[in-house]
């Protein structure tokens, strides 16, 4: 079994822009976190414009910029 992750659930949102309770259940506590900061920004600024829901993780991303 596959983990759901950030990225899964961005993809969830951008396709049927919605996410279950239980898929919520599944993210880690840092993921969920993440993902509900960047939904409030996203409605606020994009007006839920499923494009422009950043894809990958900002936590991720400044890992492999540390690597």
């Amino acid at each position: 079994m596959s983990k759901y992750d950030y990225e899964d659930a961005v993809k969830q949102l951008q396709e049927s822009g919605s996410i279950s309770l239980e898929d919520f259940k599944k993210l880690a506590y840092d993921d969920l976190n993440e993902l509900l900061e960047e939904i409030k920004v996203w409605c606020l600024y994009a007006n839920g414009a499923a494009d422009k829901l950043p894809k990958e993780s900002k936590k991720k991303k400044k890992k492999k910029k540390k690597d």
